[in-house]
């Protein structure tokens, strides 16, 4: 196809694979609000080796889902508390990836993936038995700064997030939308970092545009997968996700 001259699809077959996966990865993403990076960037790694190139594409991928449930389900969003996290990740954030270093990556990057497989045993079988209490409003800026380091020297902010509000008891929807609202902020703020690294381009903002169907079908259908899907199923599966997550994390480093 001519038009695939102007993208960064080699070919109609790689634009088909990579349409699959994000389509797939949106399901997941709309379904339980985190995920899709890992299943997507894996997938990617997997097929086509060193992926650089796909992180800021898979970035405006994403920002279609977090944009429709951030606003969809915004009466769930306490914006209080989510400014609260929001400004607890960044300067993390920012420190994370100053830190950045892949001679030592490795090994905490096992440690990480171990810690996560940790907790997500931890939701699938004893949160019923030990439960901490995170009411306090002093857990927001440790989860939120962990985070935010996370997210900075890994590019994986979720796991802290994701265990603060599963030990809170959020509802599916609060739970989706948390995460999505605080992800949606992430993505504006990366967003403005690549642009200023000029890593956004002709070329990857059309390859975007053309995976768009794609991605609002995915966003479509995990719609319908989170409102069918009864609450503890949706627990449980999220712990689920973050079981493979970090088995995945521990794979790929070992």
């Amino acid at each position: 196809m001519e038009i695939l001259r102007n993208t960064i699809f080699s070919n109609i077959h790689q634009f088909i694979i990579i349409s699959s996966i994000i389509f797939l990865s949106q399901i997941i993403y709309s379904t339980i609000g985190f995920g899709s990076g890992m299943f997507a960037i894996s997938m990617l790694a997997m097929l086509y080796g060193k992926i650089d190139f796909f992180v800021p594409f898979f970035i405006l991928v994403c920002l279609p889902t977090e944009l429709v449930i951030s606003f969809k389900d915004r009466e769930y969003i306490n914006f209080k508390k989510t400014w609260y996290f929001i400004i607890s990740i960044f300067p993390l954030l920012f420190l994370g990836s100053y830190l950045l270093s892949n001679a030592e990556n490795i090994l905490l990057l096992i440690a990480l993936g171990a810690v996560i497989i940790l907790l997500s045993i931890y939701h699938l079988f004893f949160e019923d038995i030990l439960k901490p209490d995170l009411t306090h409003p002093i857990w927001i800026p440790i989860f939120g700064s962990l985070s935010g380091l996370l997210g900075g020297l890994f590019g994986m902010a979720g796991p802290p997030l994701i265990f603060y509000f599963k030990t809170n008891n959020f509802q599916k929807r609060a739970f989706r939308v948390a995460l999505m609202s605080i992800f949606l902020a992430m993505t504006f703020m990366r967003i403005t970092m690549y642009t200023g690294f000029g890593l956004f381009n002709f070329q990857l903002i059309l390859s975007s545009l053309m995976v768009l169907p794609f991605a609002l079908a995915g966003l479509y259908v995990g719609s319908l997968f989170h409102s069918i899907i009864p609450e503890k199923t949706f627990r449980n599966i999220t712990s689920v996700v973050l079981l493979f997550s970090g088995i995945l994390i521990i794979l790929k480093n070992i």
